[in-house]
């Protein structure tokens, strides 16, 4: 059983009120409004579902979710079905179905921890349409978990009596940052900031759970993602180069796919995986939680473009 994150005498986020007072003003409303949850896969959104459902369950009506892209390492996959059992979420898994062929983003399909692609299926599917993602057209988010969960979103709604409704998302206080800037428009909510939990908060927390999440912070998320530093890339192809072969055959098979001219590559200054794995064989220092051996260089081996823990269906970069 997971420790309790009950808050006595909790104050309401105003976000989280604020939600609460557009229902009230709906005439026929449902009892409760609807909180969309994006659960990530990481320990911060882990963390999110468990404090919503012990402190506003009997406010809200939650309907959490998780966006699979098929490239997520099976740890992550693991954690979430624990996750979703111990705190019976009744998770809905919900994978992209790319509309080929139509000027329109991806809808859902309903998948399981079962059936869930393990090989890359909705992203490829992206590529296709779309081509390889990158800094210039980062789609794949946006295709993969933005309109999956939206396209979700809506089929819920239609099938419920008129109600508020709003999306919370798992940032913390000390990555604010991150937060959208069209969050209000959006009925973006961010609970965990205005708990003002921090990521120390977050893995004393799970540290302490009869189970977590079994894989280092540069594994996370899609398992090679182009976000990532170099020194997190270099790392990973210095011990796991199979890794990479799904992006390896993205750029051979669909490299010339999509908007724009020439051939598309993954990595930050044009590189290509041949290019991170070259790099990985040369001497560095590798990526360590704790950053141990290294003082972090934001203009060179730790500069990211956005994918640093956690991938967020409407992070930063989102704009509705």
């Amino acid at each position: 059983m997971l420790s309790s994150l009950k808050v006595p005498n909790l104050v309401l986020p105003k976000s989280l009120q604020a939600i609460i007072d557009r229902h009230n003003e709906i005439e026929g409303a449902r009892d409760k409004p609807v909180l969309f949850v994006s659960f990530s896969g990481g320990r911060t959104s882990a963390y999110m579902s468990k404090w919503l459902i012990d402190n506003v369950s009997h406010l809200f009506e939650l309907c959490f979710t998780f966006a699979n892209t098929g490239q997520e390492h099976e740890k992550t996959l693991d954690f979430v079905h624990q996750c979703d059992k111990a705190m019976n979420m009744r998770l809905v898994w919900v994978e992209a179905e790319v509309q080929h062929g139509k000027r329109v983003g991806s809808k859902h399909r309903i998948v399981s921890y079962a059936t869930a692609s393990r090989n890359g299926e909705p992203f490829e599917e992206v590529i296709k349409k779309y081509g390889i993602p990158n800094a210039a057209f980062q789609h794949c988010n946006r295709e993969m978990k933005l309109n999956p969960l939206n396209s979700y979103r809506n089929v819920v709604l239609e099938n419920l009596d008129p109600c508020a409704f709003g999306f919370a998302i798992g940032i913390r206080a000390d990555e604010a940052d991150r937060m959208s800037g069209h969050a209000e428009k959006n009925r973006l909510v961010y609970p965990l900031i205005g708990a003002n939990v921090t990521k120390e908060q977050v893995l004393s927390y799970w540290s302490k759970q009869p189970f977590d999440l079994e894989i280092p912070e540069h594994m996370g998320n899609c398992v090679t993602c182009y976000k990532k530093t170099d020194r997190k890339l270099f790392t990973i192809a210095k011990h796991e180069p199979e890794r990479f072969d799904f992006f390896k055959r993205m750029e051979r098979d669909y490299s010339f796919n999509g908007a724009g001219e020439g051939d598309r590559k993954f990595f930050r200054k044009h590189r290509k995986v041949a290019d991170i794995i070259a790099s990985s064989e040369q001497s560095f220092i590798e990526w360590s939680d704790k950053k141990v051996g290294y003082t972090p260089d934001l203009f060179g081996m730790d500069q990211h473009s956005g994918c640093e823990e956690s991938c967020e269906a409407f992070g930063s970069d989102f704009e509705g």
